[in-house]
């Protein structure tokens, strides 16, 4: 079969993301059963204009604003009527939406990771908050009739109150790299609590500084965390702002701080970390507690992230969002009681084993076909 992805950045792009590699797994597991997958996005400085990449053909776009007017054009000029499916990155990234179900004449099938209202209210000012999600009610709309692929049942259940219908909303979970399969042993650990994950400010990084001031008073063993997650220049700003909320609170020799790390310093982390902390308002997924449970590192997380990622008392803690005081008494848990971090440890690693992107691909590759037959 013949598939088009529209999205936003590639995997080599030095912004990509969550979100950018879910896709990309996706569209190369597509490829690699012989399917004939093309992938338009954005370019980034330095990329070349089209490659071949395992398969997948990837043509970039010289362009930010005007992205969803040259994907058009392009759709329009070259690309109609050549596949059997088309998936769009729906709505997500810093850039305008594509819109694709206003004109494609092929079956869709909308990426859809989370809903954004509870994002939008954390990193924007309330009127601006309340216009975008306004618009993604409006956005919904225009796609409640066609496909829509989000990568958890707890992504899919606010989904609904969008107004999408149930049996068009398909679960495809995130996978986890090979890299992380072989667990560290306990004695590698160090008492260190890991954020790891965009560091922009709807993500709250901040939640886990406030959280350690508490979790030194508490606990039995020192510790320290480690900042460590993607930036882009738009997010300098803020990073400073995180080393001064450090340094106000009398931890900044307490909180490292590691900028766009490789995934190969993403596994040492996570091997070394005593656990992962995951404080946002709300995941589609979070592959990063999947990769850290997949070390063997439990996860403190929000009850943002969904309920089928995160087990409370079997690979991880979970707290109200928001709530500091539960984020550190659960930290201050892990660190101090071996016993229950031994069996979560175990647990967590076993829990991880289900996500994978064979697993992953095959289910898409079923929401593919029955698409492209529906419709």
């Amino acid at each position: 079969m013949r598939f088009l992805f529209l999205v936003y950045r590639d995997f080599k792009n030095p912004n990509a993301v969550g979100g950018d590699f879910y896709l990309w797994e996706l569209a190369r597991g597509l490829a690699k059963l012989g399917n004939k997958v093309t992938l338009l996005c954005s370019s980034f400085q330095g990329a070349k204009s089209s490659e071949i990449i395992e398969g997948v053909e990837i043509n970039r776009i010289n362009s930010v604003w005007r992205l969803p007017l040259r994907i058009f054009n392009e759709y329009l000029k070259k690309l109609k009527g050549n596949f059997n499916v088309i998936v769009e990155e729906a709505i997500g990234g810093q850039r305008l939406p594509y819109l694709s179900t206003m004109y494609v004449k092929e079956p869709l099938v909308a990426v859809w990771h989370q809903r954004h209202n509870k994002v939008f209210r954390e990193q924007y000012p309330l009127p601006i908050a309340i216009l975008l999600s306004l618009f993604e009610f409006f956005q919904a709309r225009l796609y409640r009739n066609r496909t829509i692929v989000t990568p958890s049942e707890g992504a899919k259940e606010k989904l609904m109150s969008l107004g999408f219908k149930y049996e068009k909303l398909k679960v495809v979970y995130d996978g986890v790299d090979s890299i992380f399969d072989s667990p560290e042993t306990k004695s590698a650990r160090e008492n260190v609590l890991v954020y790891l994950g965009k560091l922009r400010r709807y993500k709250r990084p901040d939640h886990a500084i406030l959280a350690l001031v508490q979790v030194l008073k508490r606990a039995k063993k020192p510790c320290k965390l480690i900042i460590a997650g993607k930036a882009s220049e738009i997010d300098r700003g803020y990073i400073d702002w995180l080393r001064n909320l450090a340094e106000r609170l009398n931890v900044g020799d307490l909180v490292e701080f590691r900028i766009n790390i490789s995934e190969k310093e993403k596994l040492k982390l996570l091997e070394k970390a005593r656990l992962l902390v995951q404080p946002s308002p709300v995941e589609g997924f979070s592959i990063v507690v999947a990769e850290a449970n997949r070390c063997g590192t439990p996860v403190v997380a929000s009850d943002g992230v969904p309920r089928d990622v995160v087990i409370n008392g079997l690979n991880g803690l979970v707290y109200r969002f928001g709530d500091i005081d539960a984020l550190a008494m659960n930290i201050v848990r892990l660190i101090d009681d071996d016993v229950l971090w031994d069996k979560m440890s175990k647990d967590a690693h076993q829990w991880s084993q289900q996500f994978t992107w064979e697993n992953s691909v095959a289910e898409f590759l079923k929401v593919l076909i029955q698409t492209g037959h529906e419709e």
